[in-house]
Protein backbone atom coordinates (compact mmCIF):
# COMPACT_ATOMS: atom_id res chain seq x y z
CA UNK A 1 0.00 0.00 0.00
CA UNK A 2 2.93 2.67 0.02
CA UNK A 3 1.98 3.78 -3.51
CA UNK A 4 -1.52 5.03 -2.41
CA UNK A 5 -2.69 8.69 -1.26
CA UNK A 6 -3.15 8.01 2.14
CA UNK A 7 -1.35 5.05 4.43
CA UNK A 8 -3.80 3.02 6.74
CA UNK A 9 -2.28 2.77 10.42
CA UNK A 10 -3.04 1.13 13.70
CA UNK A 11 -4.40 4.28 16.10
CA UNK A 12 -1.67 3.19 19.02
CA UNK A 13 0.98 5.01 16.72
CA UNK A 14 -0.62 8.40 17.88
CA UNK A 15 -1.93 9.67 20.94
CA UNK A 16 -4.88 8.00 21.88
CA UNK A 17 -6.84 10.62 22.79
CA UNK A 18 -6.78 12.40 19.13
CA UNK A 19 -8.37 9.56 17.59
CA UNK A 20 -12.15 7.99 17.80
CA UNK A 21 -11.52 4.56 16.48
CA UNK A 22 -9.27 2.44 16.20
CA UNK A 23 -7.26 3.25 12.88
CA UNK A 24 -6.13 6.64 11.08
CA UNK A 25 -4.83 7.44 7.84
CA UNK A 26 -1.15 8.84 7.07
CA UNK A 27 -1.53 11.01 4.39
CA UNK A 28 1.50 11.77 2.05
CA UNK A 29 3.53 14.47 1.64
CA UNK A 30 6.27 16.30 -0.14
CA UNK A 31 8.33 18.80 2.07
CA UNK A 32 10.60 21.21 0.35
CA UNK A 33 13.24 23.67 1.91
CA UNK A 34 13.95 26.87 -0.01
CA UNK A 35 15.82 29.68 1.58
CA UNK A 36 12.64 31.37 2.37
CA UNK A 37 10.34 28.61 3.68
CA UNK A 38 9.15 25.01 3.91
CA UNK A 39 6.75 23.83 1.91
CA UNK A 40 4.20 20.99 2.64
CA UNK A 41 2.22 19.44 0.08
CA UNK A 42 -0.23 16.85 1.24
CA UNK A 43 -2.79 14.97 -0.19
CA UNK A 44 -5.82 14.89 1.26
CA UNK A 45 -8.58 13.53 -1.18
CA UNK A 46 -11.96 14.31 -0.38
CA UNK A 47 -11.40 16.31 2.04
CA UNK A 48 -12.78 19.74 2.71
CA UNK A 49 -10.39 22.90 4.21
CA UNK A 50 -12.76 22.50 7.13
CA UNK A 51 -11.90 19.17 8.31
CA UNK A 52 -8.23 19.96 8.81
CA UNK A 53 -6.80 21.35 12.08
CA UNK A 54 -2.86 22.21 11.45
CA UNK A 55 -1.20 22.97 14.78
CA UNK A 56 2.49 24.43 15.34
CA UNK A 57 3.76 24.01 18.93
CA UNK A 58 7.09 23.78 20.66
CA UNK A 59 8.39 23.08 16.97
CA UNK A 60 6.10 20.27 15.70
CA UNK A 61 3.89 21.44 12.95
CA UNK A 62 0.49 18.78 12.89
CA UNK A 63 -2.05 18.38 10.40
CA UNK A 64 -4.80 16.18 11.52
CA UNK A 65 -8.79 15.85 10.67
CA UNK A 66 -11.07 13.73 9.53
CA UNK A 67 -12.00 11.85 5.73
CA UNK A 68 -15.93 12.07 5.62
CA UNK A 69 -17.81 8.88 3.85
CA UNK A 70 -18.68 9.72 0.32
CA UNK A 71 -21.23 7.56 0.53
CA UNK A 72 -24.91 7.21 2.64
CA UNK A 73 -23.98 4.71 5.50
CA UNK A 74 -26.11 2.05 4.38
CA UNK A 75 -24.60 2.26 0.90
CA UNK A 76 -23.33 -1.55 -0.17
CA UNK A 77 -20.22 -1.69 -1.86
CA UNK A 78 -18.89 -4.26 -4.31
CA UNK A 79 -15.51 -2.90 -3.41
CA UNK A 80 -14.56 -0.28 -1.23
CA UNK A 81 -11.20 1.03 -1.45
CA UNK A 82 -11.94 4.75 -0.02
CA UNK A 83 -10.75 4.84 3.04
CA UNK A 84 -12.82 7.14 5.71
CA UNK A 85 -11.03 7.95 8.99
CA UNK A 86 -8.80 9.93 10.70
CA UNK A 87 -5.74 10.99 9.46
CA UNK A 88 -2.73 12.46 10.99
CA UNK A 89 1.06 13.61 10.20
CA UNK A 90 3.23 15.48 12.06
CA UNK A 91 6.33 16.82 11.29
CA UNK A 92 9.38 18.52 13.73
CA UNK A 93 11.06 21.88 12.55
CA UNK A 94 14.17 22.20 14.07
CA UNK A 95 14.53 25.66 12.38
CA UNK A 96 12.78 29.24 13.82
CA UNK A 97 9.47 29.88 11.49
CA UNK A 98 6.90 33.01 11.10
CA UNK A 99 4.24 31.04 11.79
CA UNK A 100 1.87 34.75 11.92
CA UNK A 101 3.13 34.44 8.32
CA UNK A 102 1.79 31.04 7.36
CA UNK A 103 -0.34 30.22 4.61
CA UNK A 104 -2.35 27.40 3.85
CA UNK A 105 -4.29 26.62 0.88
CA UNK A 106 -6.39 23.10 -0.43
CA UNK A 107 -6.91 22.77 -4.11
CA UNK A 108 -8.02 19.79 -6.27
CA UNK A 109 -7.38 17.78 -2.70
CA UNK A 110 -4.03 18.64 -2.11
CA UNK A 111 -3.38 21.04 1.08
CA UNK A 112 -0.39 23.62 0.07
CA UNK A 113 1.27 24.63 3.55
CA UNK A 114 3.64 27.60 3.13
CA UNK A 115 5.58 28.32 6.39
CA UNK A 116 8.19 31.52 6.28
CA UNK A 117 11.35 30.81 7.64
CA UNK A 118 12.35 33.57 10.72
CA UNK A 119 14.65 36.50 9.29
CA UNK A 120 17.43 35.07 11.70
CA UNK A 121 16.83 31.34 10.07
CA UNK A 122 17.96 32.55 6.23
CA UNK A 123 20.68 32.36 4.56
CA UNK A 124 22.87 35.41 3.98
CA UNK A 125 25.90 35.93 1.91
CA UNK A 126 28.63 37.66 3.26
CA UNK A 127 30.46 40.31 1.23
CA UNK A 128 34.31 40.14 1.26
CA UNK A 129 35.92 43.39 1.97
CA UNK A 130 39.02 44.38 -0.58
CA UNK A 131 42.32 45.33 2.02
Amino acid sequence: MADTTMQKREAKEIAPERVEQGTFFTPLVDVIETNDEFIFQADLPGVKPGEVDIAFENGVLTIEGKVQPRQPENHEYIVQEYGVGHFHRSFTLNTPVNMDACKAEMKNGVLELRIPKAESAKTRKIQIQQG
